[in-house]
């Protein structure tokens, strides 16, 4: 591999400090604004990682640039929150990706979704992580899934009794959940916490 200038190992760098912390890869704007880059220079940047093997481009996602021996992982589509109303759009609107290990996300039908609210915060689920979900996955009694409640989306434990589904909170502040009109959507596989320093 050839050899890099001072401006392209601290842009190699950054993007595996920001992968390391992240989970994902960053975009061509994050790189730009924590260098005070213009997009252009940062995509010059990125040519040339590219040209010496640094670095591969993987299609047209925005966070599309990768590791050329991270072969193992796929990118997850992003397809919203996990609170207020139908979420599932298909994969091609998702405007963000989390990559996670292939052990992970076998050959499971998976999305992910950005948390809002508290109700989970005591099994370690917090506003601002983005979960991992398999979608159609069976699911048991004691399980954190994914519900559309009355059209509502929601992340909960599950408990089946009688064949009538409850939808617990960790937090004890949040009543239970029962409703005739609950859909399982999928099972949480993973996890992805961005470090706020």
């Amino acid at each position: 591999m050839k050899e890099l200038t001072d401006k392209q190992t601290k842009v190699l760098q950054f993007i595996n400090k920001f992968h390391a912390d992240n989970a994902m890869m960053p975009t061509v704007r994050e790189i730009a604004a924590n260098f005070k880059l213009s997009i252009g220079s940062v995509q010059q940047h990125l040519k040339a990682l590219q040209s010496k093997g640094f670095l591969i481009k993987r299609g047209s996602l925005s966070r599309g640039i990768d590791f050329p021996n991270r072969q193992n992982f796929s990118a997850v589509a992003i397809l919203g929150s996990v609170h207020a109303g139908t979420f599932l759009e298909q994969v091609e609107d998702a405007n963000d990706y989390v990559y996670i290990n292939t052990d992970i996300t076998r050959n499971r039908k998976c999305f992910a979704l950005k948390v809002k609210g508290d109700s989970m915060e005591p099994s370690g689920i917090v506003e601002g992580d983005t979960i991992v979900v398999s979608q159609g996955e069976k699911v048991y009694n004691g399980d954190i899934v994914v519900a559309l409640v009355d059209g509502e989306s929601a992340v909960k434990i599950f408990y089946k009794e009688h064949d009538k589904i409850f939808l617990k909170s960790s937090n004890p502040h949040y009543p239970t959940i029962t409703s005739d009109n609950i859909e399982i959507v999928g099972k949480l596989i993973y996890l992805v916490r961005e470090y706020k320093g």
